[in-house]
């Protein structure tokens, strides 16, 4: 009842919802027609938690699925998202325009995903079709035959082959690939072929690529056929999708998974080096009302601006990230001084007060922030994101525009606020009419 009540105050894109009270008869109305997403409640009557997910993800991996669940729980979370949900929503902290959002965010990856893998699809198609390079090495690793596909890989002619002017094989890799040459090569002496690898080689011009490259020995000899294939484009298809699983897809921040993986790594350095590190939770001040006034596309226009701005806000060796809506998180990495963080956190307050041109129209926005410190609040990851989060909400109260440091003593007061927003944001909502001629968006809760 609720994702219709905020799916209703949606004025576009319209979406349509068929809603299924139990997980059987959801994942039946999967089975039997195409969605676009799934919303999935952690709390059905007859599945619950991961469980659901689970059973949802093993019938249709294909479909997207957003999770709900009224209990704010980051283990959770992270196990959520390694499942590949799309996004972990917390009832009671939604509205209508970050619901849209995530679904509309939701179907776009999927959309991706789709041609990143009939492109890989295409890709594999033409490597069976036999359009694979073909080389003669003699004992000496020296290419004495060689199909045009392998002389056009390697940027060599005909006429170079037959004069024996084409460089041998381990001159065709680069430095770092050489140590790797070299197990093959005792690979192919003990046991006559080198079971297919991937490496990276270099052309004439001097640029790299990729390949698949094996060999097997002629007739006992030391002489060998070696065969290889381009994939260049799949390594960069690769790269890209693990592009996406890391990163925000809107800003290109990265996400809450890497950010948690950046802190780690940068506590043990901090704890290493007997440095400090500063963790900041920034919110947009009254994001939702210029989200609401200027339009989805200038309010997703606005959350790229801040993420350019954030990053040209802050040091080489800090990292900045969106965790979901309107929320980012900066690592401060290395700090000698706890004033040294309030530079930055001013330098940061002042990039977002510039005036901003968006949808034609001037205006300003500003933030609140808070801090907390490694180790002075805490060693343990999850305490400081705690505190960073009990200090957000104290600089909120005070005002906006301005930031917070951990201290003890905003525990309780904090917690109390938080508890009275949370409860805030579970009224009822009222129906708005959608537009009836706008494309359907189809999604199941």
């Amino acid at each position: 009842m609720l994702i219709e009540l905020l799916l209703n105050k949606v004025r576009e894109p319209a979406f349509s919802l068929v809603r299924a009270k139990r997980l059987s008869e959801g994942i039946a109305l999967l089975d039997e027609q195409a969605f676009d997403v799934v919303l999935l409640d952690l709390g059905l009557p007859d599945s619950q938690g991961i469980d659901a997910v689970q059973k949802v993800k093993s019938r249709h991996p294909a479909v997207p699925v957003i999770v709900f669940t009224g209990v704010e729980d980051e283990a959770v979370a992270i196990d959520m998202l390694q499942m590949e949900v799309q996004d972990y929503l917390i009832k009671g902290k939604i509205d209508s325009n970050l619901l849209a959002r995530s679904i509309r965010y939701s179907i776009e990856r999927k959309l991706v995903i789709e041609d990143l893998r009939k492109s890989e699809f295409r890709f594999r198609r033409l490597s069976e079709s036999g359009i694979i390079g073909i080389a003669q090495f003699d004992a000496e690793g020296k290419i004495i035959d060689a199909n045009d596909k392998f002389l056009e890989m390697i940027g060599a002619g005909r006429e170079e082959l037959a004069l024996g002017h084409v460089r041998r094989w381990d001159r065709l890799l680069p430095p770092e690939a050489k140590a790797r040459a070299a197990e093959a090569s005792r690979e192919f002496n003990d046991t006559g072929r080198i079971t297919p690898y991937e490496t990276e080689y270099l052309s004439r011009d001097g640029s790299k690529h990729w390949g698949l490259f094996g060999t097997a020995r002629l007739n006992g000899d030391a002489a060998g056929i070696g065969f290889m294939v381009d994939i260049t484009e799949r390594k960069r298809l690769e790269n890209e999708i693990r592009h996406m699983a890391n990163h925000d897809a809107l800003t290109g921040l990265p996400n809450r998974r890497l950010f948690r993986e950046l802190l780690h790594f940068e506590l043990a350095e901090a704890r290493r080096n007997r440095k400090k590190s500063g963790l900041l939770f920034l919110d947009l001040d009254h994001f939702k009302e210029l989200n609401d006034t200027l339009g989805h596309e200038a309010g997703d226009q606005l959350l790229k601006t801040v993420a350019d701005r954030l990053r040209s806000a802050i040091r080489k060796a800090d990292a900045v990230a969106r965790i979901g809506g309107d929320e980012f998180s900066i690592l401060l990495a290395g700090i000698d001084r706890p004033e040294d963080v309030t530079v930055i956190v001013r330098k940061v307050l002042d990039a977002l007060l510039e005036k901003w041109l968006i949808a034609g129209r001037d205006f300003s926005i500003t933030a609140s922030i808070g801090i907390s410190i490694y180790p002075d609040d805490s060693e343990d990851i999850e305490a400081l994101f705690r505190c960073a989060d009990v200090a957000l909400y104290r600089a909120k109260e005070r005002g906006r525009n301005t930031f917070e440091y951990y201290n003890e003593k905003l525990s309780t007061s904090a917690h109390a606020a938080q508890r009275k927003l949370a409860k805030a944001a579970v009224g009822p909502v009222p129906k708005s009419s959608s537009r009836g001629n706008q494309t359907q968006k189809r999604s199941i809760a």
